[in-house]
């Protein structure tokens, strides 16, 4: 530290001590031990304010005066305490505020839990099982017609299955004594899996056909033999790959 910038401090030191921060108070103390001038420079502003805080506390303060700035100085505290109060109180208020409001929101956006709609869906499932599945394919933007003319009341479940780490919508039947089933995958021509040579499956209790469409491959895997799959289809003719 050069003597211009110590001869500063010095005078900033004497107003605000504490604003110096530990490395230019650390670097001042070094200064002031090594230059001689500085040093007394220091020496003498310490003296002087030292002289004027005897001669202020020398002088006498009249009782009421004394009174009156004691009531002033804590009149500004009181003000200052409320005013931190009330920012204090409005801070909260407004967290409070944001954590209701947005509790409110979380609340007003979650899905209810409607029983009746549930009951009304299965109703629909039993009673009419070509519509259950007709308006669910259309809700998933898919072709209407399988490659089979399947027997709708045999439908136990439709949804999604996850194949290979991605959702794939599945439609399942199941034969009246439950030994057997067949799902039914439909995948969309949308790039997500390589479509291309596929072929057909067997497994020692289940089967694989692929049929490919213009608009989707479905690979329909079913259990109950080679002739597995007619179990699950109406009385009418097999209708062609979906259009």
């Amino acid at each position: 530290m050069e003597c211009r910038d110590a001869q500063f401090y010095l005078r900033w030191q004497r107003h605000a001590t504490d604003e110096l921060g530990a490395e230019v108070t650390t670097a001042l103390r070094q200064h002031l031990a090594q230059c001689p001038v500085c040093a007394a420079e220091s020496q003498a502003l310490l003296a002087f304010d030292k002289a004027i805080a005897r001669a202020m506390k020398a002088v006498p303060v009249p009782p009421a005066l004394r009174d009156r700035i004691r009531t002033h100085v804590a009149t500004q505290r009181g003000a200052r305490l409320r005013v931190q109060l009330y920012r204090t109180a409005v801070s909260v208020a407004a967290a409070v505020v944001l954590v209701l409001l947005g509790l409110s929101i979380f609340s007003s956006t979650r899905p209810r839990v409607d029983p009746q709609m549930l009951a009304e869906l299965a109703d629909d499932q039993l009673h009419r099982p070509d519509d259950y599945i007709q308006n669910w394919l259309i809700a998933q933007k898919l072709p209407t017609e399988l490659p089979h003319q399947f027997d709708w009341e045999l439908v136990t479940h439709r949804g999604f299955d996850d194949v290979q780490g991605l959702k794939v919508p599945v439609i399942v039947f199941t034969t009246p004594d439950g030994r057997d089933f067949a799902k039914v995958y439909i995948f969309r021509k949308d790039g997500r899996f390589d479509m291309r040579d596929l072929h057909a499956g067997q497994a020692s209790r289940a089967s694989a056909d692929v049929y490919d469409t213009p608009h989707a491959v479905y690979v329909i895997v079913y259990t109950g033999g080679p002739r597995g799959l007619q179990r699950f289809l109406t009385n009418r003719p097999p209708g062609g790959p979906a259009t």
